[in-house]
C-alpha cells in the first residue's frame, strides 16, 4: 500500500535569470496582493537544496496554519508547500498566492 503524502506542492515558474535579490520582492509584493504576511524568513534543508530562501505566509499572527515556499536559485526551482492537515484557509489561498507570485515575475 502506498503511504499517503503529508503534503502538496505548487510549482512556481521561473526561469534562470531570476535572483535571490529579485525574488525577494517579488515575494513580499505577492503576500501583500495577497493578503499575507511573512512570518519567518530562512533556509530549506540545507543539504538537498544548498543556498535556498524559505518562507513562512500567515493571514493573522493568533490564527493557525501556514504556507511554505522554497526558492531555490541553483535548481532553479520555486514552489509553494501546502500541508494536508492545514485549515482550510491555507488550502483556499496558496493558489491565490501562486497566482500572485507568478504575475509579480511577468513583470520582472
Amino acid at each position: 500500500m502506498a503511504k499517503e503524502k503529508k503534503s502538496y506542492d505548487l510549482v512556481v515558474s521561473i526561469t534562470e535569470e531570476v535572483t535571490k535579490e529579485k525574488i525577494m520582492g517579488v515575494v513580499e509584493r505577492a503576500a501583500v496582493a495577497t493578503g499575507l504576511y511573512i512570518s519567518r524568513i530562512g533556509g530549506y534543508s540545507r543539504v538537498k537544496y544548498p543556498n535556498s530562501v524559505h518562507w513562512h505566509f500567515k493571514r493573522d499572527k493568533k490564527e493557525p496554519g501556514l504556507i511554505d515556499a522554497t526558492f531555490w536559485k541553483e535548481g532553479t526551482k520555486f514552489w509553494l508547500i501546502v500541508r494536508n492537515n492545514e485549515p482550510q484557509w491555507v488550502h483556499d489561498t496558496a493558489p491565490l498566492l501562486q497566482k500572485a507570485l507568478e504575475g509579480e515575475l511577468a513583470e520582472l
